[in-house]
């Protein structure tokens, strides 16, 4: 792989304080590698998002845990963002084509919904997405939902629904220790309760919700004090949700299958993860509206096609800009990064 990082771009590194339990419950911080794959996620996720796309490809010794922490690098980079600056339109017009009578579930006053799509409503002086929520013995009580709030609906897993006839919403409780000391008090309503793709991991799905959902982190501000949970805690997966309807800001999709992977409702992550060679080789070229995140590990079979790939695409890139703020990168990887025109 080719190294193109120029002595004139001034490289960035952060510290974290985010710990891993070790063997016997014991706390150990995050180390230098674990960090940079954080900070890694955190730059490329606050790449302008117009008309280029930035690339990132890394030749790793080892894939474990890279893409998790890449993914909770985008997810805290983009937590502080208002969601009235996230364009909605596309959201919007996709739930506004949906057939009437589609399940959906959705989001309001700090509640979660199961409802009924009846269409759009046009009364107020803007579009609003009109909602069933109880049965029409009971009036069949109805919400309208403005476009800037159309990333708290999701089309419903099942394609029947039944409504009552009294319908309170499920309560959507912030008690998470972990989440609580990594996102700030003022921005934790709206990321609990608003769901926004920021990125979506292709890999081994088992193993990513192993890292993801069952190994123990930590996030410390002294040598005693931890806020235990798990990376899923922040990440909030999709398909890793405990329950349905409930927000979320990423999505695990499987690498292997003679399907493309598909984000639910078609929504466009800002950052796609390529978790190893597979995934990037049968599927890059459906996911050319997002940043991209490739991590190769060396001894994997397709590693060498893959670097082929990277260095190929790599000659058709955008020559426009220098790139500056590129995070440090451990010894022993090397490191791709250009700009490419999105598709």
């Amino acid at each position: 792989m080719t190294a193109v990082i120029s002595p004139q771009i001034q490289s960035v590194s952060t510290r974290t304080n985010f710990s891993f339990a070790k063997n016997y419950g014991e706390w150990a911080s995050l180390p230098p590698w674990g960090t940079c794959f954080i900070n890694i996620g955190h730059w490329v996720a606050q790449a302008d998002s117009r008309e280029n796309r930035l690339v990132i490809a890394l030749a790793i010794p080892i894939r474990n845990y890279a893409a998790a922490l890449a993914a909770l690098g985008v997810v805290l980079a983009r937590a502080n963002i208002s969601t009235s600056k996230i364009d909605s339109n596309s959201h919007f017009e996709k739930l506004c084509r949906l057939p009437k009578g589609t399940p959906v579930n959705y989001q309001i006053n700090g509640k979660r919904y199961k409802g009924i799509y009846l269409g759009v409503n046009k009364d107020y002086g803007e579009p609003r997405l009109r909602i069933q929520r109880e049965n029409k013995s009971s009036g069949g009580l109805t919400d309208f939902i403005r476009q800037e709030e159309c990333h708290n609906v999701a089309i419903a897993s099942t394609q029947h629904i039944n409504l009552p006839k009294k319908q309170t919403g499920r309560p959507i409780f912030v008690q998470n220790e972990f989440l609580n000391a990594v996102i700030s008090e003022a921005e934790l309503l709206q990321f609990t309760t608003e769901t926004r793709l920021e990125c979506a991991v292709i890999g081994r799905v088992n193993t990513l919700r192993q890292e993801i959902k069952e190994v123990p982190f930590a996030c410390s501000s002294s040598k005693s004090e931890f806020k235990t949970g798990c990376l899923n805690d922040v990440l909030r997966v999709r398909n890793f949700c405990i329950s349905e309807g409930q927000a979320y800001r990423s999505e695990v999709l499987p690498a292997l299958g003679n399907n493309p992977p598909q984000t639910t409702n078609g929504l466009i992550p800002h950052v796609t993860i390529f978790d190893g060679a597979t995934g990037f080789l049968k599927w890059r070229d459906n996911w050319r509206n997002s940043h991209w995140i490739v991590l190769l590990e060396r001894t994997e079979p397709h590693f060498q096609e893959a670097v082929i790939e990277i260095n190929n695409e790599y000659g058709n890139r955008f020559d426009g800009e220098e790139i500056q703020n590129i995070p440090c990168i451990p010894p022993g990887v090397e490191l791709v990064v250009y700009q490419e025109a999105r598709q």
